[in-house]
């Protein structure tokens, strides 16, 4: 699939969860794309995320020492660092750190975006579940519905129960 069709299939998925295109025109000039979800944050800021031309896909972030973070995936990478002066002057070491894998192509950016805020914002994250026993049972038909136990629960009462530790 070529990129364009791509950029317009994941941008139209974009929109039908309620995403926003909020670029400005210079960033579009420039070859950014700025995207808001429908909802805010927990301190009642948009939630931005930018592709960009250069490769980067990046969360925009209002308040805080870090105005944005890259969302791309990374390796491990390392390379030689030659000693310009010193008593070491002519010598290499070795840098190692983290490299950020670039996405060629927009629509592919686009793509990228799209699985990680499905992943990280729209699926539901899973509530505590406790392992479901005998001894669970009884305690929830004692405490919430004042029976001496699960089994001495009429069947109405046990599937109350039973829908209510499902949910």
């Amino acid at each position: 699939m070529n990129q364009a069709k791509k950029y317009r299939k994941y941008y139209e998925a974009l929109d039908s969860i309620g995403c926003k295109h909020v670029s400005t025109p210079r960033q579009i000039k420039n070859g950014t794309r700025v995207f808001r979800l429908p909802f805010k944050d927990a301190y009642n800021h948009d939630i931005d995320f930018a592709i960009y031309e250069s490769g980067y896909v990046r969360r925009l972030v209002k308040l805080g020492y870090c105005p944005c973070y890259q969302i791309n995936k990374k390796r491990k990478g390392t390379r030689l660092i030659k000693v310009q002066s010193g008593p070491h002057k002519g010598y290499y070491y070795k840098l190692r750190s983290n490299e950020r894998i670039l996405i060629e192509g927009n629509g592919d950016r686009l793509e990228y975006l799209f699985n990680y805020i499905m992943r990280n914002y729209f699926r539901a994250k899973p509530r505590f579940s406790r392992k479901i026993d005998m001894e669970w049972l009884d305690f929830i038909a004692k405490w919430q519905y004042g029976e001496f136990g699960f089994e001495s629960c009429d069947s109405d009462t046990k599937d109350d129960i039973l829908k209510k530790l499902q949910q």
